[in-house]
């Protein structure tokens, strides 16, 4: 899974699985466009990924605004010359708890929506050209076991990143560009971890049905994207793939 000479950008890339992905594209070749609204944060993954050998830049984006995700794939082609590879990772987990649908403030629902599930468009929309030009590429969304749930707003944001995912796969695989998704269990992000420790990430697992109590690291996250990106993928396209240990099983 050589990723030599080719181009990714990860959004929501200054922690948690965001980091992950950049980490490990750019230990395996890659040059990483570190992608986060947290500019502080977002360089110092990128001057750690710098430090251990590899090739980052860090860029302040909002993916929920169009024109900040066409500065960042321009910002990538000015740095690196070409884009081959999109993780489209940025969301809010706190959507997860946010008041129920009939009782959401239309402020915050058109917040979560832009982050959870517009920003999907916007920064695809904002590679492909330059995905064309190099030949192809592809996009690796970050779903959530959440979009098979009744979770409110979080379930409705993550179910539109999947039919996102099927209809870009359909309109880019003439291109040579593969759209495909990974849709999460619990995992022991940053961003999780103030909202339930990782033994009650656990143990909530295993009420959804999970056979056991392990809670994923976001590297383990992170090397199924990097798989789905690759290569050796070139035959996956329109997929949403579950990766949470067993916890939601679709026979």
């Amino acid at each position: 899974m050589g990723f030599e000479n080719k181009v990714a950008v990860v959004t929501g890339a200054a922690q948690g699985m965001g980091a992950a992905y950049a980490r490990l594209l750019a230990q395996r070749g890659a040059a990483v466009v570190v992608a986060d609204i947290q500019a502080d944060a977002a360089e110092a993954v990128a001057k750690s990924i710098r430090a251990d050998g590899g090739r980052a830049v860090a860029h302040a984006t909002n993916v929920g605004d169009p024109a900040s995700c066409l500065a960042c794939a321009s910002a990538a082609t000015q740095a690196f010359g070409r884009i081959d590879y999109l993780v489209n990772n940025a969301g809010l987990l706190s959507a997860s708890f946010a008041a129920p649908l009939p009782e959401i403030a239309i402020d915050d629902y058109l917040r979560i929506v832009a982050v959870n599930m517009h920003s999907v468009l916007y920064m695809t929309q904002a590679v492909v050209p330059a995905m064309k030009a190099a030949g192809g590429g592809a996009i690796v969304n970050t779903s959530s076991i959440g979009s098979w749930m009744k979770t409110g707003i979080y379930s409705v944001s993550k179910a539109g990143v999947n039919a996102l995912t099927v209809n870009l796969s359909q309109t880019l695989g003439p291109h040579g560009i593969r759209v495909n998704a990974v849709a999460p269990g619990t995992t022991a992000t940053e961003g999780m971890q103030p909202i339930m420790s990782v033994e009650q990430m656990g143990q909530w697992a295993q009420m959804l049905g999970k056979p056991t109590a392990e809670v994923a690291a976001p590297e383990m996250i992170a090397r199924v994207g990097i798989f789905l990106l690759s290569d050796d993928a070139h035959y996956i396209n329109g997929q949403i793939l579950p990766v949470d240990g067993g916890t939601i099983v679709r026979l």
